[in-house]
């Protein structure tokens, strides 16, 4: 004797599948992600976002080597690339408002966030 039908049990089974799915999707308090709101762009995806690796670096008038320095950064700090070049050599080179930084003394990442973390890294080392 057949205490379930094949209709009943698929039944069954999908009920209680439901009810795993749903009992998953508790809220959890400590899952709530909170965005700093200093920086609108930290996660624009036309924006990037650039690591100081150098322990002193000097942003550049123009991007070139001979050209005069216009400021100093420091390893560590987050700069917003503005926009980028390539000289004649192949070097890529990162404007900023502050000048242009050769590709050789920073590492650009896509979201302010991810740079943030890095930066945290270099300066606890």
């Amino acid at each position: 004797m057949k205490f379930f039908s094949k209709g009943s049990f698929v039944f069954f089974a999908l009920i209680l599948l439901s009810l795993s799915i749903y009992s998953g999707c508790t809220k959890n308090d400590d899952d709530i992600i909170e965005f700093d709101k200093t920086y609108p762009l930290a996660l624009a995806p036309d924006v990037e976002w650039g690591v100081v690796t150098e322990p002193y670096v000097g942003y550049k008038k123009d991007s070139d080597w001979t050209s005069p320095v216009t400021g100093h950064c420091r390893k560590g700090e987050i700069i917003q690339v503005l926009g980028k070049r390539q000289d004649e050599s192949g070097e890529k080179w990162y404007y900023t408002e502050k000048g242009w930084l050769s590709e050789i003394s920073v590492n650009i990442y896509s979201n302010r966030y991810k740079a943030q973390k890095v930066a945290n890294e270099l300066l606890s080392k």
